[in-house]
């Protein structure tokens, strides 16, 4: 359980006042062996946007995971993509490994070429395939990569015996292959597949992210049965990240006759709450507030609205779609005796995109390709469609956050707080419950490498390198904490850390932050609404110190808030404008 915010100064560890928690599950993972492990990440899925989490759309298949395992209310990882994708495959911080900010994104003041920086994998490390590969894992990495292309940084390097490999940061969901804006290096307009080695110039017809991605990974898994050993499958859809496209028009059609006639962003996160509080995952009264970027809903023209339902119709059905293929996945593994063997975890890379396309097309001549490549967007009636580029909008992404503040890019919990689901390996004898067992114990994407580790028996060659701690026994229902509750974080120059319920944030005013040093006491007021630094500057001091001692441990570059400030109405320009259709 997380500390209680006066636990702090005094060092004594009290349980904090939170959702209830179910007694310890059962767990009969000795009685099956080494486990199957599947990690299922999904590409900036919102905090609310699952069944089990309150959202709209329908999530049937995990909703069912959710009845079996563990669902996480305090799940974090980083605030943008690639630092959570090395988090998971290296075990440490992201500086430690190149990607303590993607390519081209370096704080302010911060060169890009900066060892830490330069937004690809370098440095010291050992994938988790490969600790699994030694334990006698077969290992199968399908989808999103985005951690380098260079023979040292691929999948085949970092342990994965076989893999089917989009490497870049995201792409079209469809066959064309099309880039988010043009590439640097040949080729400009395409991004770079791979299947075991061998670059994929060319994709089927009728390709859907989604859809490929989950056959692969049943071929894979499926070519795997004459072995008897287990195996570790990675599997990282790319949706449901812009641009917002989903093959089923008839899905869109279902989920834009509910949002085009209750889409006030207002109402729609009420009751996103309301489904929380019933599920005892928030406080009824939880406080609240919105990024100040947010237009009022009643200045908004008709068109505009609609505009922004079409958007949330979309992302529905990509969230209703991963769903039907995660169960095809579960349906698969109990067809072939499997799924009660297999430890499946399901979560998101960060929280949901509140950016514009103006993120992808702020260099100079980028508007235009983009235009080019993608001649439907702009057009609200095409969206989803091939050749249509939506984003969900920043409304819409608080809406996802829910309760939480802001979305991705933050520091803030809308940025970092996501959805998280472990169903555990079940022996013959356990039974499964009626409903899930609910932890809000503070847990991060970096415990998932010494967690499966652990399930694995493998041995770790430096444990004291890693960042995060096996959840193994809370997952086991041995113990109620993972590790500590300390976690320190730095991103595009903003800083964070926490200690139990007390969250120390540096950010701009235009993210929501003060400039400078805010404190907040997460426990009372998980909508991160009032600063208490004033308060209580004692805990403020000492938080800072350990981001220092944290920043020089793990070779952070401290960006002075002074440029930090200075870059932000720039950088807040790109990310949080809404690219209204024309």
């Amino acid at each position: 359980m997380a500390l209680c915010a006066s636990a702090l100064l005094t060092g004594v560890t009290v349980a904090c006042a939170g959702p209830a928690e179910s007694g310890p599950a059962p767990s009969a993972s000795q009685e099956v062996g080494k486990p199957n492990i599947l990690m299922v990440l999904i590409d900036d899925l919102g905090y609310t946007d699952l069944g089990p989490y309150g959202g709209e759309a329908a999530t049937p298949n995990i909703d069912d995971l959710t009845q079996e395992g563990v669902q996480f209310s305090n799940f974090h990882a980083y605030p943008v993509c690639a630092p959570t994708r090395a988090a998971l495959m290296t075990g440490q911080d992201p500086h430690r490994v190149g990607l303590g900010s993607m390519e081209g994104f370096a704080p302010a003041g911060v060169p890009p070429t900066t060892p830490g920086y330069r937004g690809s994998l370098e440095g010291e490390y050992t994938g988790i395939a490969e600790v699994l590969s030694d334990a006698d894992y077969a290992t199968y990495q399908v989808g999103k990569w985005h951690l380098g292309e260079e023979p040292e940084q691929t999948p085949q390097a970092l342990g994965f015996d076989q893999n089917f490999t989009m490497y870049n940061g995201a792409a079209s969901h469809y066959a064309d292959m099309l880039r988010h804006a043009p590439g640097t290096t040949p080729p400009e307009d395409t991004v770079h597949y791979e299947r075991n080695g061998e670059r994929v110039d060319d994709l089927p017809a009728d390709f859907y992210s989604t859809h490929a991605y989950t056959d692969e990974m049943l071929r894979m898994i499926d070519q795997g049965q004459d072995s008897e050993g287990p195996f570790f499958g990675y599997l990282a859809y790319t949706a449901v990240h812009d641009p917002l496209q989903a093959p089923d028009t008839d899905l869109i059609d279902h989920y834009l006759d509910l949002y085009r006639d209750s889409n006030n962003y207002n109402e729609l996160r009420a009751a996103r709450l309301d489904r929380l509080s019933e599920r005892g995952l928030i406080d009824p009264d939880v406080a609240t507030r919105w990024p100040t970027q947010t237009p009022d809903w009643n200045t908004l023209t008709p068109e505009q609205q609609y505009d922004l339902a079409y958007r949330m119709a979309v992302y529905a059905a990509m969230i209703q779609d991963v769903d039907t293929q995660v169960g095809r996945l579960t349906d698969h593994l109990k067809e072939v005796g499997e799924y009660d063997k297999t430890l499946i975890v399901l979560a998101s890379d960060n929280g949901a995109a509140g950016s514009s396309r103006e993120l992808y097309t702020s260099q100079p001549g980028s508007l235009e390709w983009q235009n080019e490549h993608y001649p439907l967007a702009g057009e609200v009636e095409a969206y989803g469609r091939p050749g249509s580029y939506a984003t969900l909008g920043l409304p819409n992404a608080q809406v996802s956050s829910g309760p939480f503040f802001n979305s991705k890019t933050t520091v803030f919990e809308g940025g970092t707080r996501v959805p998280a689901i472990v169903k555990t390996p079940l022996g013959d004898d356990n039974v499964d419950g009626d409903e899930p067992r609910v932890v809000d114990t503070f847990a991060h994407i970096s415990d998932l490498y010494p967690t499966f580790a652990e399930y694995a028996g493998a041995n770790l060659e430096n444990p004291g390198a890693l960042l995060g701690d096996s959840a193994k026994a809370l997952l086991d229902g041995t113990s109620d904490a993972i590790g500590d509750d300390e976690f320190g974080m730095e991103m595009f120059g903003h800083r964070v850390y926490r200690d139990g319920d007390w969250k120390l944030v540096f950010a701009p005013t235009t993210t929501g932050g003060s400039g400078s040093y805010s404190l907040y006491d997460l426990g009372n007021d998980p909508g991160e609404t009032v600063d208490l630094i004033d308060a209580h500057p004692d805990i403020a001091q000492q938080l800072a110190d350990r981001w220092d001692q944290y920043a020089s441990d793990n070779g952070v570059v401290p960006a002075t808030f002074e440029a930090v400030n200075a870059d932000a109405p720039r950088t807040a320009g790109i990310m949080y404008s809404i690219d209204w259709a024309e």
